[in-house]
């Protein structure tokens, strides 16, 4: 009996583990708190279970910059061990007035309290192109009177940060971080601190982990599925459908995603991916066998909480030759934008294409011809395309495993800019002079229930997959994908001009092991002013880690 009891106990106790392990918070850290419109806001997100440590279980975040009138932007932002990084860019109509950004993984969508609302983080927002404002949160102020308040932050943690105190325009200067404790995760930024006055947090790196412990989840009855691996994008089915239809989900372009849709029994498809990067444009396809028109509608993953508190903003006179100085950066940018200059950061990819050998075909280095099955015939041997029983049909000479017999297979995957085509008359009939590249891929392709012998992609100049004339069952939609995880460490574009840089550098996931020096070199704009730097982040033991510093240009 008492082994049974043990036992019992030691079930409870695995049992009340994996439930912690899936209890997820997310701290959002930015490169500033003030902004202007049209600027980029660069985002690190920190998932963490409830004793502070990074949490691996969901691959996706949600963002939203939230207004007592809505989202003003939406983002989704790839999780990668419980580290997130990415940019979105605030829109130009977008009204003056304090922001509250907040993230949330699809765990946080089920609570049905605000528990998860810890690790937010409010922003200010300045329109430099038009009057626009969140009147009940914009106080106008006297000049005289204004002021910027003094921030409450307090040193964190046993990173030390340290930089010259004061340099020339155009300087390179060394900002040195020594990591005296466990293993570090910060995010590192560098920028002017100008006089706009900043907007006090809800909560700092420190009282995110201390409110950690108080803020068990309460789940109500449903909530989304769990996006360990990737975004599940949701799909719901116009006109009907039967539950053993087959629904495809395909990107135009490169890279490459195709996913098959698992119906959910209440009239959607539900499509699981390892995240679909930038912005794209995306096509379904729901073979329908009850009516032929049956199509898929992309439905929003965003749940639009309530903006909750948010702090008042001054206006005066008092910031405008800040602000002026801010537009004049900001349209100097507009030629040379850091775009061209971030740093792509490591990322979870799911290439069903990818990773393996194929043989290209760049048309551009043969004689061009005018029809597809010119092109074919003239200099891609490997295909034919033939006409049988009214239909065209694609057949590839392939080889089997040993690399000595050859067939003939009309198993294949046909592709075009990576989109799924079911009907191969659009090969046929398509102008073969924008055709740029032809793929081919002699291997097995497992997708969904099928697998094909090989694929083969045809690819065009300008993705003109999406133009083409699709049957009603076939979707042609936008699509938002999760931002690149991007760094800027401070490079200048040549030539760009007078150097007016606000943010000199940005590293949102700076990993700093136990004892060791980590140095960075930035350079100091044109302009004279203060400039703070600032590391924020958790120890490898969930501890939080802040400390910040500034230098002069004079």
């Amino acid at each position: 009996m008492m082994k049974k009891t043990v036992s019992l106990l030691s079930m409870l106790l695995v049992a009340a583990t994996l439930s912690a392990r899936e209890v997820e918070r997310v701290y959002v850290s930015t490169d500033r708190t003030v902004y202007v419109s049209g600027d980029d806001v660069w985002v690190s997100l920190f998932v963490c279970d409830l004793s502070g440590r990074p949490s691996t279980f969901s691959a996706v975040a949600y963002l939203e910059l939230l207004s007592p009138s809505g989202a003003a932007v939406e983002a989704k932002i790839s999780l990668l061990d419980g580290r997130g990084a990415g940019i979105f860019r605030l829109p130009s109509s977008i009204p003056t007035g304090t922001y509250r950004l907040s993230a949330y993984t699809a765990l946080n969508t089920s609570e049905t309290t605000d528990a998860w609302r810890i690790g937010d983080r409010f922003i200010s927002v300045f329109n430099i192109s038009s009057k626009a404002r969140l009147d009940s949160l914009v106080v106008l102020t006297p000049e005289e009177e204004y002021r910027a308040e003094a921030r409450s932050s307090s040193s964190q943690g046993k990173v030390m940060l340290s930089v010259k105190k004061t340099a020339s325009p155009g300087e390179k200067l060394v900002v040195s971080l020594l990591n005296q404790g466990a293993d570090a995760d910060v995010s590192l930024s560098v920028y002017h601190d100008d006089g706009i006055a900043t907007p006090s947090q809800e909560h700092d790196i420190a009282s995110f982990v201390s409110a950690l412990g108080s803020s068990a989840p309460v789940y109500g009855p449903s909530g989304r599925l769990s996006e360990y691996d990737g975004e599940i994008i949701k799909a719901t089915v116009i006109g009907r459908s039967d539950k053993d239809d087959e629904a495809s989900l395909s990107t135009a372009g490169e890279p490459s995603n195709i996913y098959i849709g698992r119906n959910d029994g209440a009239g959607n498809y539900l499509f699981q991916t390892n995240n679909i990067y930038g912005e794209r444009e995306i096509v379904c396809e729901l073979s329908s066998t009850l009516q032929d028109d049956a199509s898929l509608r992309i439905e929003s993953p965003f749940i639009h909480p309530s903006a909750l508190f948010l702090p008042t903003l001054q206006l005066s006179e008092a910031i405008r030759p800040d602000l002026t100085l801010r537009k004049r950066a900001l349209a100097a940018e507009s030629a040379a934008r850091p775009d061209t200059l971030v740093e792509f950061m490591p990322y979870r990819r799911d290439l069903i294409l990818g990773g393996g050998e194929k043989i290209h075909y760049h048309l551009d280095d043969y004689v061009r011809f005018p029809s597809v099955i010119e092109t074919i015939v003239e200099i891609v041997p490997s295909l034919q395309l033939k006409k049988s029983k009214g239909e065209w049909k694609l057949t590839m000479i392939a080889q089997d495993a040993t690399g000595f017999r050859r067939y003939k297979t009309e198993n294949l995957l046909v592709l075009m800019d990576g989109v799924i085509l079911s009907d191969i008359s659009h090969i046929v009939s398509f102008d073969a002079m924008l055709l740029e590249d032809i793929d081919i891929y002699d291997r097995t392709v497992v997708f969904g229930r099928t697998a094909y012998r090989g694929a083969v992609n045809f690819i065009t100049k300008k993705n003109y997959v999406t133009v083409l004339d699709f049957p009603s069952n076939v979707t042609v939609t936008d699509f938002h994908g999760v931002s690149y995880p991007v760094a800027y460490r401070g490079g200048v574009a040549p030539g760009s001009g007078q150097d007016l840089r606000q943010l000199l550098y940005w590293d949102p996931v700076m990993k700093m092991a136990s004892g060791k020096d980590t140095s960075i070199e930035i350079k100091a704009p044109s302009y004279k002013g203060q400039f703070r730097v600032v590391a924020e982040g958790l120890a490898s033991d969930g501890s939080p880690i802040f400390r910040e510093a500034w230098f002069e240009v004079r």
